[in-house]
């Protein structure tokens, strides 16, 4: 797991260090610089940690159950609880991302295909997975 030092940096330069931080990921212009960019900064548990997070925030907006989330994603139900608490009182981030996945054509292929995988993979069923009307179609509910 990460660890930060004990011995925190002064205020200002702190404040500085997100600066740059948040303006060298906002200056990423491709996903191939994202992925060359988190392959050096992540390790691949990190990397893991974080698409994992994202994932369940997609599931729970898709509104599947918190048990089945635990159970899909094979984490912990306080990590599931987690995101849910964020996604809700101050997933502004989340939101916004979710958001615009939905309204992006190669997002919404890929929220597709996810959706196919846990269905083929996890063989979901009535109990985990989210009640649909049937003339409802995946894109309807991403």
């Amino acid at each position: 797991m990460a660890q930060v030092s004990r011995m925190p940096l002064p205020k200002e330069l702190t404040l500085q260090i997100q600066l740059l931080f948040r303006r060298a990921l906002a200056g990423l212009r491709s996903e191939q610089d994202v992925a060359d960019f988190l392959d050096d900064l992540l390790t691949p548990t990190e990397k893991t940690m974080l698409q994992k997070r994202l994932a369940i925030a997609l599931l729970l907006d898709k509104g599947y159950d918190q048990r089945a989330i635990h159970r899909i994603m094979k984490v912990s139900v306080a990590t599931v609880n987690a995101v849910n608490y964020w996604l809700k009182n101050q997933g502004k981030g989340y939101r916004i991302v979710i958001s615009r996945m939905r309204k992006e054509e190669q997002f919404v292929a890929h929220l597709e295909k996810f959706d196919n995988l846990l269905k083929e993979f996890f063989s979901l069923g009535k109990s985990i997975y989210p009640r649909v009307p049937k003339e409802v179609k995946p894109k309807d509910i991403l």
